[in-house]
């Protein structure tokens, strides 16, 4: 009788720890990745050298071959980096000339409409901007799709924009 309960007892504690580890695999599987868990890590910077170097071991290359490798790495490297610049110098000069012409078309809106026309029609559109800022950030937190609610309110909001245009 004593085996019996022994051997009960032992079931039993075990079936609870067997429920206790499926329930832990069951949370962590169902468990939203973090923003932080979502981003890639930084990729690692390869110099010519190292590179050089890995593809003499690869290729069984000689000290000569090894050195015209680096020195080509070493140019591809430097285009790389003045491409980059100019990229980067033409973008912001993308950016100037647009916000130029953003601003050349405004003082145009506002002769023709006048500033207090121009400054509703700036805090209507500002006001419709966190709007659908908002219904992004709620459709965001919902990866299923917006909830029942939501969708009420989506079409709620397409309906008074509809009529804002009308």
């Amino acid at each position: 009788m004593k085996k019996y309960v022994t051997f009960a007892m032992a079931v039993i504690i075990m079936l609870g720890m067997a429920l206790t580890v499926e329930a832990q695999a069951r949370e962590g599987r169902q468990r939203p990745a973090t923003k932080k868990e979502m981003k890639q890590p930084e990729k690692k910077v390869v110099t010519p050298q190292q590179r050089a170097e890995f593809m003499a071991k690869q290729l069984e290359l000689t000290d000569a071959e090894k050195a015209k490798l680096q020195t080509l790495f070493e140019k591809q490297e430097l285009k790389a980096k003045q491409h980059r610049e100019e990229m980067k110098k033409e973008r912001e000069e993308l950016r100037a000339k647009f916000e130029a012409e953003r601003k050349a078309n405004q003082e145009d809106l506002i002769k023709i409409i006048g500033n207090e026309k121009f400054q509703k029609m700036q805090s209507q559109r500002i006001a419709r901007l966190e709007k659908e800022n908002k219904m992004l950030k709620m459709r965001m937190m919902h990866k299923d799709g917006p909830s029942p609610h939501q969708k009420m309110m989506i079409e709620k909001m397409k309906k008074i924009r509809e009529d804002k245009k009308d």
